[in-house]
């Protein structure tokens, strides 16, 4: 029996939007009673994941808790949330509820791993918040996978982009991420991970020819696999 999806979203709204729109876009469906069950709860409560991590924020874990419950409540099977940032917090919420929490970061490892063989390296854009956690450091390092980051400065730029998408800017510059992508590049990376949602919806700008790991895609993968 199909399974219902429930999603943690909010984290920002354009990139849950997103997140939902690649679920459709991959799962194999001739009608609309092909598609999945999908309930999302896109909660703007949620306080910002990096100013927390970086001591200046609110701990956002109760608000994710109580749109994880909700929607456990609501009826779902399994549970799914399109932000690499609040996975610092994924030990915490899953005890807290009694359905699976597809995790993110972990599945990303997991297919660089297949794809790319163990002892590959890898370039991470992420928030700020990300980089300073160790969010993908935790999970690559199962997998002896190398994580090149960017300098202070790099991360800056990076950061600044993902806010811009997230502010609403309808026109986000990017040349400083180009020039983060440009430096990984010559630091010899096999690939690079989009590590947060936002960086998917400007990676069109980006220089091409270059091997990006969509880590939302990922997830939307894994949630129709989980789904079925």
């Amino acid at each position: 029996m199909a399974k219902t999806v429930g999603v943690i979203g909010g984290m920002g709204p354009m990139a849950t939007l997103d997140f939902y729109r690649k679920i459709i876009k991959n799962t194999k469906a001739d009608s609309d009673q092909g598609h999945i069950h999908v309930l999302i709860d896109s909660n703007p409560k949620i306080p910002d994941r990096t100013a927390f991590i970086l001591g200046k924020g609110e701990s956002p874990l109760d608000e994710i808790v109580a749109s994880a419950v909700r929607l456990q409540a609501a009826g779902c099977d399994l549970l799914a949330m399109p932000c690499n940032t609040a996975h610092y917090f994924y030990d915490d919420i899953v005890e807290h509820i009694g359905i699976p929490l597809i995790n993110m970061v972990e599945e990303v490892a997991g297919h660089v791993s297949a794809c790319y063989g163990k002892a590959a390296k890898i370039g991470l854009l992420a928030t700020i918040g990300t980089y300073e956690a160790g969010v993908y450091e935790k999970y690559f390092k199962k997998y002896d996978i190398d994580i090149i980051v960017p300098d202070d400065t790099g991360k800056r730029e990076v950061f600044s982009a993902i806010y811009g998408v997230k502010n609403g800017a309808g026109d986000v510059p990017v040349d400083g991420v180009c020039d983060v992508v440009n430096s990984l590049v010559q630091n010899g990376v096999d690939g690079i991970v989009l590590g947060c949602t936002e960086l998917p919806l400007l990676v069109e700008k980006f220089p091409s020819g270059i091997r990006y790991i969509d880590a939302t895609e990922i997830l939307a993968l894994k949630v129709i696999q989980m789904s079925c």
